[in-house]
């Protein structure tokens, strides 16, 4: 049985692979060494890069799997205006046209994922001592090699990564 808080906080299918226990300790220690509680590092995890890459991919191998006969480019772009801040709060700000031309130039789910990642690096507040890119690195290391299928269920997943983006911001302000 996994004895830390903040595994049982994430999704289940955001949740390190139990099967490798040395996984979970290594991100324990790694919140430990931060000095982070539970909730917060749960919350990182959750708006991790790493987090990030298995949505967006995940989202086109599902997508991808439901519509096969649409282009990769027509994906792409739904992917993409799926994160803005015309489908839903706090998200990228980048308008239809801005996408369109992105996609143009974007030949894989990897450089999509490139380009989504660096739009929310762009988006974010400063971050003077490079800290939470430390974070989403090490988090990343750690996680990178776990390959488990995740399944989203799109509405809640988003509906809960605003939930999340709209507590940290309140927490920053207070």
């Amino acid at each position: 049985m996994i004895k830390y808080e903040w595994y049982w906080m994430l999704p289940e299918q955001f949740r390190p692979d139990d099967a490798e226990p040395e996984r979970i300790h290594a991100l324990d220690a790694l919140r430990q060494s931060w000095s982070l509680d539970h909730m917060l590092f749960s919350d990182i995890i959750m708006q991790s890069y790493w987090t990030t890459k298995r949505i967006q991919r995940q989202l086109y191998d599902d997508e991808k799997k439901l519509y096969p006969e649409l282009s990769d480019k027509l994906l792409f772009k739904e992917i993409i205006m799926s994160r803005t801040i015309s489908r839903i709060p706090m998200g990228l700000d980048i308008s239809e046209e801005e996408v369109e031309s992105v996609v143009d130039h974007i030949e894989s789910i990897e450089e999509l994922i490139e380009y989504i990642i660096k739009k929310e690096r762009e988006d974010e507040s400063p971050d003077p001592n490079q800290m939470r890119r430390k974070m989403n690195d090490k988090i990343s290391s750690i996680m990178e090699e776990q390959n488990t299928p995740i399944k989203i269920k799109t509405d809640l997943f988003t509906r809960f990564r605003n939930c999340m983006k709209v507590l940290i911001t309140y927490l920053k302000i207070k």
